[in-house]
């Protein structure tokens, strides 16, 4: 099966913009919160790949036509040195994502608001359609959330994707075998085991439970990971 066609049974859609979701626990070491990071943004990179690579190789189109946005949301966090989406954006760069492709906005500290962010963002950019990368620990909880945000949201339903889905998976099979080692590699580096799984998992089942009470939920969220600024800062393109 051609991985287009593959791709649109899958999601549903072919993705015009692709968001890394952020990543910062406080409680762990901030490398492994990056590494995560970045299996997100190469799974996000892999299916982007295997896509142009099926454009060019056949007569359905430039491969220009659906090269993505790259989008990151996460605001500067307590920790952080700087915001998170912009170190996102230089784990995108860094593995090979186009710079002029990318683009941040620091407004979120947690997946509520990242998802409205997100969403603003793909608006202003003018894209119908939104793929959300992530770890599988945290789809159900993303899927959740976006059946209660849809009516908020300005375009149509965004599509969630886990890095370890098959999809990503045959999308890494279609890539030059260099090119799919060093991205295999980035995914593999940021797979949680262990020591580093279980404070993960008891993070998302607080964050679920403490769904019924939002005010509440964003309280907590404001004091461990920090507040974002009080007004919604402008999308960028990062300096990378």
């Amino acid at each position: 099966m051609r991985f287009l066609q593959l791709v649109q049974e899958r999601l549903g859609v072919v993705p015009a913009s692709i968001a890394v979701m952020g990543k910062w626990e406080p409680f762990l070491p901030a490398e492994r919160c990056l590494e995560e990071v970045g299996a997100r943004a190469a799974a996000a990179l892999a299916l982007a790949e295997a896509l142009e690579l099926e454009l060019e190789e056949g007569s359905s189109g430039p491969a220009s036509a659906i090269a993505p946005y790259y989008l990151s949301a996460e605001a500067r966090l307590r920790g952080q040195d700087r915001p998170g989406c912009v170190m996102a954006a230089e784990i995108l760069a860094r593995l090979g994502a186009d710079p002029g492709r990318i683009r941040c906005c620091p407004g979120a500290n947690r997946t509520w608001n990242e998802l409205q962010v997100l969403d603003r963002m793909r608006g202003k950019l003018g894209v119908d359609n939104l793929l959300l990368l992530t770890a599988r620990y945290h789809v159900a909880r993303t899927r959740s959330l976006l059946r209660e945000l849809q009516p908020r949201l300005s375009g149509a339903p965004l599509v969630v994707c886990a890095v370890e889905d098959e999809l990503i998976q045959e999308a890494l099979t279609r890539l030059p075998p260099s090119r799919r080692q060093q991205l295999e590699q980035a995914i593999q580096r940021g797979r949680r085991g262990g020591s580093t799984l279980s404070p993960t998992l008891i993070n998302e089942l607080v964050a679920r439970l403490g769904r019924r009470f939002p005010r509440l939920q964003g309280l907590v969220a404001d004091v461990v990971r920090g507040r974002p600024a009080s007004t919604f800062p402008p999308m960028f393109r990062p300096d990378i």
